[in-house]
């Protein structure tokens, strides 16, 4: 009997898994405090972009970007501008380069290893947008007049090649500013378009497909951004919430489509003077943020990566310049450094209901990272782990 017992205990453990844990697709449950935060803009930050590597740019109102490396909470490196530093983002091909746009009227192309201008294009209005294509070959840069220019990157240059109408009928010009451009993941047609008029719109080659409404966006250089799995869209507030709401990347232009389809119903947390809201794109390939890897810090804070950035380079280009700043750290290589890998977990997380836990996270909202920026220059990072206690 005591043999039979021992059996039948043995199979209910091994049952246990990721076909027998069921979490509902959207449990949302932000804490108030981040789980960490990072230190060094002098004034608000305006944009956020991860690389493909896992490092992440802020831009600010303080004429700077700064290259972090989150798992120590360091920067790496900073890019200095004459204006505000409304938008950027890595290219997703090559992370060695990323596209800014200033309140000066012009876009650049930065080198991320040699810390200099590689183009720069003078548009005569205030760049509020900016994003690549999915294959890097394109950039799209929106105005605070509601224009949308498009650039031919493919040589790491911008070059002009067309201008299109995003069709923003508004009676206010300041509600035709362009705010965030954003393709949806694995779609080269499907992009998300922020405006200041409060809506968040998706287009399909050149149809509305879809629109978002909860937010509000009337004066502030706020964008939205979609989720690594597609499935939810996030944006900061000026309400200081963010908001996320559901997404069905299914959406395709239809020749027989009249009417555009609208959201109204979302999630939202409070975030005190969030600007800038972005997904950790790592939160689809781990289950749990903030675990270390086995770097470690030398005595000066810098990460003891055994190689050294190649030697910052002298030269100034355009107007913009290329000093060093003291809170850099020079002993950091990039983009050799990396996140841990999906295959590091915390040694809490290695029993059957975790593992399963984590397949149910690539499924649904819980665990989502969501980093985000605000007044002031901290940059903040919550967890949702959608339960009154973490599990």
């Amino acid at each position: 009997m005591d043999k039979k017992r021992r059996l039948r205990k043995q199979s209910n453990r091994k049952s246990v898994g990721s076909d027998h844990l069921v979490v509902p697709e959207c449990v949302f449950g932000f804490r108030d405090k981040p789980v960490c935060s990072l230190l060094g803009h002098a004034a608000d930050v305006l944009d956020l972009s991860w690389s493909k590597s896992q490092y992440l740019i802020s831009s600010s109102m303080d004429k700077t970007v700064k290259l972090w490396d989150i798992t120590t909470s360091t920067c790496l490196k900073t890019f200095s501008h004459t204006d505000y530093v409304t938008c950027i983002q890595f290219n997703p091909v090559d992370d060695n380069f990323f596209i800014s746009g200033s309140l000066d009227e012009k876009v650049r192309i930065w080198s991320v290893r040699d810390r200099k201008i590689e183009d720069w294009n003078d548009l005569h209005e205030m760049v509020t947008a900016a994003c690549y294509s999915p294959d890097g070959q394109v950039a799209m840069v929106g105005s605070h007049k509601g224009c949308c220019h498009i650039f031919d990157t493919s040589e790491k240059k911008l070059l002009y090649k067309s201008q299109i109408d995003l069709r923003i009928r508004k009676k206010k010009s300041g509600q035709k500013k362009i705010t965030g451009f954003q393709f949806a993941p694995g779609s080269s047609s499907e992009v998300l378009i922020t405006s200041a008029d409060s809506r968040i719109r998706v287009v399909n080659g050149d149809e509305f497909v879809h629109k978002f409404k909860g937010l509000r966006n009337t004066s502030s250089q706020i964008s939205a951004s979609v989720a690594p799995n597609g499935k939810y869209i996030i944006c900061a507030s000026e309400d200081s919430h963010v908001y996320v709401w559901r997404h069905d990347n299914s959406s395709h232009p239809s020749r027989n489509r009249i009417t555009v389809d609208v959201t109204n119903s979302y999630e939202h947390f409070h975030c005190h003077g969030v600007t800038v809201a972005v997904t950790w794109p790592g939160a689809e390939a781990r289950g749990s943020f903030g675990s270390r890897s086995s770097r470690h810090s030398d005595s000066d804070g810098a990460v003891n990566s055994g190689r050294d950035i190649p030697a910052e380079n002298s030269q100034h280009n355009s107007d913009a310049g290329t000093s060093r700043h003291p809170g850099d750290r020079a002993s950091t290589s990039w983009p050799d450094e990396k996140l841990p890998s999906a295959k590091s977990s915390p040694s809490h997380c290695s029993s059957d209901l975790c593992i399963g836990a984590m397949d149910v996270q690539r499924r649904s909202a819980w665990g989502l990272v969501i980093v985000t920026a605000g007044r002031g220059g901290e940059i903040r990072v919550f967890q949702n782990f959608g339960f009154p206690v973490q599990v």
